[in-house]
């Protein structure tokens, strides 16, 4: 039975420009240690759910060595864009030339695969966080997670459609945020009801890092939908199980 799988937030630099074990040394040769533990638990018909923070290269061509990496690995793979993929632009097109087979990234569209549906949007901070320097006002914030909205909803529209030009039933859906969805210490945000209402069983975001994450990590099941945090130092630099079909 195929299994479908979540490591985000890998931050590869296989150029090796941008080492994380500058921020701990549990980062270190944290992209062979990611490797091994894919490699091994993932079969090629299985799908990993990245999403976000992919790469630290600002650029396509700089990312090269990452997405090598990507497609040595087994599985479909399905990415959103997080806040550190300046590599990320262009149309959708020019993102799968660039990207290894197999491997869907999601910004306003949406992909089936055997069955499965998958949706989502980057998100955004809830607040602004004036402690790292962020100097965005209220206002912006909301527009910003407006934007965001407006982005998810069109990417569950996507998913309908190609539920509807297949003539299928909806089945098992899957949402990806890259920020956490549900503000910290809260079960529900503007977000939610757009993805109970699409129809997803999970949620799987990434974003947060270090060891004290405090309320800010809301994971659990609320309203049919189980969210979960797959940032790759929370779970070990290992792809965690989230359902087989």
């Amino acid at each position: 039975m195929p299994a479908i799988w979540a490591l985000s937030d890998l931050h590869l630099s296989t150029s090796g420009s941008k080492p994380m074990d500058v921020f701990g040394d549990h980062w270190g040769n944290h992209a062979e240690r990611m490797a091994i533990a894919w490699d091994a638990a993932v079969a090629d018909d299985d799908i990993v759910l990245t999403p976000g923070d992919f790469s630290w290269a600002s650029k396509p061509a700089e990312a090269a060595g990452d997405f090598a990496w990507l497609g040595a690995r087994p599985g479909h793979k399905v990415m959103v864009k997080g806040n550190h993929d300046y590599w990320w632009s262009g149309t959708q097109t020019k993102l799968a030339q660039m990207l290894p087979p197999r491997t869907h990234p999601l910004k306003k569209t949406a992909v089936s695969i055997a069955g499965v549906g998958f949706f989502g949007a980057r998100g955004g901070d809830f607040a602004p966080l004036t402690r790292y320097g962020d100097k965005r006002t209220q206002v912006e914030v909301d527009e910003w997670l407006a934007r965001e909205e407006h982005e998810l909803a069109l990417s569950i529209a996507a998913l309908d459609r190609l539920d509807a030009e297949a003539s299928r039933p909806r089945g098992l859906r899957i949402c990806l945020f890259h920020y956490p969805p549900i503000p910290p210490a809260r079960q529900a945000s503007r977000f939610t009801p757009l993805i109970e209402a699409a129809g997803a069983s999970f949620c799987i975001y990434g974003h947060l890092h270090g060891k004290d994450l405090g309320p800010a990590k809301v994971e659990g099941t609320f309203r049919g939908v189980t969210y979960r945090c797959a940032s790759c130092d929370q779970i070990d630099f290992t792809p965690t199980l989230v359902t087989r079909f």
